[in-house]
């Protein structure tokens, strides 16, 4: 049965209508005279959404058999695919099930250094929705195999969690305001996910719902917006490298450990929550203050670059956001080498245009690498000639462009 099933698509279609909606934003945005977007950071969040699909394609095994293997051994019911209350019961299982998962997420360590990914950005908008944790795959299906236990199909248990993924994009926005009392009390909406961004004092771990705010009425995490919020992470990121963006945190907790001098603090690290630091000498363990914040005083992470390395990058990054696609919508006519290959090169160019942006001193280098190594991929393919002179034309573009633009440095943030 799991070798021959075939997932829902329905995210990989929803994605232009995402799009959509982001240019309806943005125009709103230019209509109201509000500055919604910045195009350094919607780079970034759009890169750490690429890649969290494709590095997803790599764990979405792990958690799917696991699934399989327990919906047919360990099912207590069986409920028909045509069922619309199997579906109604299912959605809402899901969405309990994604509360604890995400509620976990911001009170465990280890869980968090797969999450703050999703937090990173000092925005609040559509394109901040699509900025998701490429190693999440690895453990949060764990929250959700009561779901295989009680009998929800895997179909039908995937396409509620894309539906529910689907239903989550529209409330990172800060163009709509409240809905109504009945829609305010019963779901999730961006009111409610403005707060649940917030590194305000009074929002913090707060809202974790995913369609319903139910459960965060229910287990006492809600917060009603009250104050003007401020978005990031208590300690920011200052970073668009989307590799360093999913893997610092795991870091952090793995330097921490180790110099922590007693043995029971270096595995409580892991499972503490975030802000926690471990005992040293005569002082004991505890948490870091989480200081006050507000709009007018909050410096954001902004570095501004030249405009010929925006056009250069802007130009770039739009060409592996649309040959990413397209890879994700062909996928299984890939074979697994190949799947390898793409991922990588798309990882380098992520990592050499953010880079680029920020100026670091490695980025020329980098840029250089990825092209090259995308001669590497067209070799394997196979392909005609015109795809190598294509390859040519841009790394001689790459280089006038890299002679161009030595020694610029984009203004500080």
């Amino acid at each position: 049965m799991f070798e021959n099933f075939t997932p829902p698509p329905i995210v990989t279609y929803a994605i232009p209508v995402f799009f959509l909606l982001i240019g309806i934003e943005v125009y709103i945005g230019y209509r109201k005279n509000k500055d919604l977007y910045r195009l350094n950071d919607s780079i970034a969040d759009l890169s750490t959404g690429i890649i969290s699909q494709i590095w997803g394609l790599f764990q979405k095994g792990i958690g799917l058999f696991a699934y399989f293997y327990i919906y047919e051994h360990f099912r207590i019911f069986e409920f028909a695919m045509t069922n619309p209350w199997a579906w109604i019961l299912c959605i809402v299982g899901q969405d309990f099930c994604y509360y604890w998962s995400h509620r976990l997420a911001h009170e465990v360590n280890i869980l968090w250094a797969g999450h703050v990914i999703h937090h990173h950005s000092e925005e609040y908008n559509l394109v901040v929705a699509l900025r998701q944790t490429g190693l999440g795959g690895i453990i949060s299906w764990i929250f959700y195999v009561p779901l295989a236990l009680i009998g929800f199909h895997p179909w039908m248990y995937l396409a509620s969690g894309q539906i529910n993924l689907i239903y989550q994009f529209w409330v990172h926005t800060k163009a709509v305001g409240k809905i109504g009392k009945i829609g305010e009390y019963i779901l999730s909406t961006p009111s409610h996910h403005r707060v649940h961004h917030a590194i305000n004092p009074i929002y913090i771990d707060k809202n974790h719902g995913g369609i319903f705010i139910i459960f965060d009425r229910m287990f006492g995490t809600f917060q009603a917006e009250t104050e003007p919020c401020v978005y990031g992470t208590v300690k920011p990121l200052r970073s668009f490298n989307p590799v360093y963006a999913n893997f610092h945190y795991y870091w952090e907790l793995i330097k921490q450990a180790a110099s922590a001098p007693y043995f029971l603090d270096k595995i409580k690290v892991f499972f503490k929550p975030p802000g926690w630091y471990p005992r040293e000498g005569t002082k004991p363990a505890g948490f870091l203050p989480i200081p006050e914040v507000r709009p007018e005083t909050f410096h954001k992470y902004d570095p501004k670059p030249g405009p010929e390395v925006r056009t250069y990058t802007t130009t770039w990054f739009v060409l592996v956001l649309l040959l990413a696609f397209a890879f994700l919508l062909f996928v299984a006519k890939f074979s697994f080498v190949s799947q390898v290959l793409v991922t990588i090169w798309v990882t380098l160019s992520l990592v050499a245009i953010n880079a680029l942006i920020e100026g670091k001193s490695w980025a020329g280098a980098m840029e250089i690498t990825r092209l090259l190594f995308g001669f590497l991929v067209i070799a394997y393919f196979d392909v005609s000639w015109t795809y190598y002179a294509i390859g040519i034309v841009c790394l001689l573009v790459a280089g006038i462009y890299l002679y161009r633009t030595s020694g610029q440095k984009p203004q500080a943030a």
